[in-house]
């Protein structure tokens, strides 16, 4: 006997002819075609209280509707993949649904719960989470914000620069008595006053190779990448990230492209396979590769004003909440998501162009093949 007790979601429908047009959400409407009925008897059922299998059918039987079990399991599925049901005794250990700390982290996550996972289950993901910041300038520190705002139980940050002036800008975690002193350490100390349940390990120093963030991957469950210097630390991150399997995200401007990507390791083709396109690309004839090289001639200026770090960090953050908790599939991995500054912020998105012979993708794939044949 199945003994697990389910919830509708708190939903509403109404009957439109044939169709009956369902919400749990004000966004979100799902159209159930239902010419004799059963979907509304089915739900009007739900809605009446926690329920097992044979509590539904008991239900519907005293309406005069009998359904075999095994029909009742094949509607459950199909409404658990419209994100519909949830677990009516799913255990909260942590006491997460009172604590007024998570509560709009909850509501967030009541519109992805299901019978898979509840919203208590994504936030006890976040709470169990460790998420790696490299940098905490412009985009780290926004990044930084929502990563404690979300309640990730634990963050190591690094970085080697101090507060200066023209910081003011877009980094709106320092002060102007924090001139001069510790970026990190001051990062690290708002998160604490923040929320001191958020454990905080801090690394003064630079990223001078790949072994210098390797070193840092132990125990990480994601990076967030926003070290602009020297021009070869993407790679280096991408390479200690692929040879560790833990995904990484990377936003910043350039020109007036603001843009992000996120690699998933054994998943989507790593940054190593879109840099080799570019300079294939660079290295040919006519009009983008000339345009690729003069590109590349152009001095670099930081034109991240605030609403730029506001909006590449909250995507960065988005992106990261995926991968701690996949509540969701990412959005960026292998893809280069741009916005045009100088064009209204105009969208586009430019998938990486996976390199067959990628040394860092071949591992990684082979990594994750023998992860799911150990799992089976």
């Amino acid at each position: 006997m199945n003994t697990k007790r389910h919830t509708l979601k708190g939903s509403v429908w109404e009957r439109v002819g044939d169709v009956l047009v369902v919400a749990c959400d004000p966004s979100v409407q799902i159209e159930l075609e239902d010419p004799d009925g059963q979907a509304e008897t089915l739900l009007a059922a739900m809605s009446a209280g926690p329920w097992t299998l044979e509590d539904l059918q008991q239900r519907l039987a005293h309406q005069g509707t009998m359904v075999p079990i095994a029909d009742l399991e094949k509607a459950v599925a199909a409404l658990d993949s419209l994100r519909l049901l949830v677990h009516s005794d799913q255990p909260d250990p942590g006491g997460l649904v009172g604590d007024e700390r998570y509560f709009s982290n909850m509501a967030f996550f009541d519109l992805f719960a299901s019978l898979e996972c509840s919203r208590t289950g994504y936030q006890q993901r976040l709470l169990e989470a460790h998420v790696l910041q490299l940098g905490t300038g412009g985009v780290g520190s926004t990044v930084l914000q929502h990563l404690a705002g979300l309640g990730v139980g634990r963050l190591t940050l690094l970085d080697c620069d101090v507060v200066e002036q023209r910081n003011f800008a877009r980094q709106f975690l320092y002060r102007q008595e924090d001139i001069g002193r510790s970026k990190v350490q001051r990062a690290a100390d708002w998160v604490r006053s923040f929320d001191p349940r958020i454990q905080v390990d801090v690394v003064e120093g630079r990223v001078t190779g790949p072994d210098d963030v390797a070193a840092l991957l132990p125990g990480v469950d994601a990076v967030s990448a926003g070290i602009d210097h020297p021009n070869e630390v993407d790679l280096w991150v991408n390479e200690a990230c692929m040879e560790a399997g833990v995904p990484f995200v990377r936003a910043g401007i350039s020109g007036s492209r603001l843009g992000y990507f996120s690699v998933d390791p054994g998943n989507s083709p790593c940054l190593a396979c879109s840099q080799k396109a570019d300079t294939e690309i660079a290295s040919g004839a006519g009009i983008d590769a000339a345009a690729t090289r003069l590109s590349g001639k152009l001095p670099q200026v930081n034109r991240a004003i605030g609403p730029v770090a506001g909006l590449l960090g909250s995507m960065a953050a988005f992106e990261l909440l995926r991968y701690v908790t996949r509540y969701e599939a990412p959005q960026a991995a292998g893809v280069h998501v741009f916005w045009d500054a100088a064009n209204h912020l105009a969208q586009r998105r430019k998938p990486f162009q996976a390199d067959s012979h990628c040394r860092l993708c071949q591992q990684a794939r082979m990594r994750t093949a023998r992860f799911f044949k150990a799992a089976a």
